[in-house]
């Protein structure tokens, strides 16, 4: 299973999703994330917490990464079942990043 889409962020920072279906997802892939690093966090420090997470299956990054063929900004969130990828889009003119709105791909592992 993939599902891909695109995000838009309002002013006050809450995010929408096209299809609707994908902020289920992307809840349940990001909660699941933070419950299990929080978790870890709670304990340990940021590295340590890291890592047992890591150990576990579960692991935020955000750096560069090729994405169907392109160089993109991306935040990718991995669980045990699930891989997400959350990117900006580019503005075609500047061909600089914009904030409030890009891209998501879910893919179930």
């Amino acid at each position: 299973m993939e599902l891909q889409g695109t995000w838009t962020k309002d002013e006050e920072g809450f995010m929408t999703f096209a299809p609707a279906d994908l902020q289920r997802y992307y809840e349940a892939v990001t909660d699941q994330y933070h419950r299990v690093y929080n978790r870890y966090a709670d304990e340990l420090d940021e590295e340590d917490a890291y890592y047992k997470a890591l150990d576990d299956g579960y692991e935020m990054v955000t750096d560069y990464k090729t994405i169907e063929g392109r160089e993109e900004f991306a935040t990718t969130y991995t669980t045990p079942s699930y891989v997400l990828d959350i990117w900006y889009e580019v503005d075609e003119v500047t061909l600089k990043r914009v904030y409030d709105r890009g891209f998501i791909r879910i893919s179930k592992k």
